[in-house]
């Protein structure tokens, strides 16, 4: 589990909000626009695991990369792990992901929880599968991934009574 307490903002909406900024453009502004298709990204409260054929199917029919954070409930920060849904010629991949930063400055890419896959994607939001890191440098650029991602929740929610960005909540009971 990983704490996203941005400060008492959301961490549901600014997590949906900058993950796909983070991952699509690196160095660009907070507020860039996406494309369309392209990459999606929704958090979730209560158990992943009663909605997997459902998410599956999601991705399926729409052909386009789904990133589904999951929280325990409405209260929690701790984000339980992020599920990639990936449409491919034979049916829907899914994996556990985390975001990953090679270092400083790099483009962020998605490493398995296992880290044997890695993902990247390009401007219009189409995933590719990469080389994954040595072993060597996983827990530390998981460690920057994660912190990269923190602080663009964190530019994009602060000092916001009400949250000013297009996002995706789903709660599961």
């Amino acid at each position: 589990m990983i704490d996203l307490n941005i400060g008492g903002a959301c961490p549901r909406r600014a997590l949906t909000y900058a993950f796909p900024r983070a991952l699509l453009f690196p160095s660009g502004p907070l507020d860039a626009p996406l494309p369309s298709p392209g990459l999606s990204v929704m958090a979730v409260n209560g158990s992943l695991q009663e909605c997997i054929a459902m998410f599956s199917g999601i991705a399926a029919k729409t052909g386009r990369t789904w990133l589904v954070a999951n929280f325990a409930d409405d209260f929690t920060n701790d984000c339980r792990g992020i599920v990639q849904f990936r449409p491919t010629a034979t049916g829907i991949d899914v994996t556990m992901v985390h975001p990953f930063l090679p270092k400083g400055g790099a483009a962020m890419i998605l490493l398995s929880a296992c880290a044997t896959r890695a993902f990247a994607f390009n401007a219009h939001g189409e995933i590719v599968d990469v080389p994954p890191p040595p072993r060597s440098k996983v827990s530390r650029g998981i460690d920057r991934g994660w912190a990269e991602l923190k602080r663009r929740m964190m530019a994009s929610a602060t000092g916001n009574d009400l949250w000013p960005h297009e996002s995706w909540e789903i709660r599961v009971a």
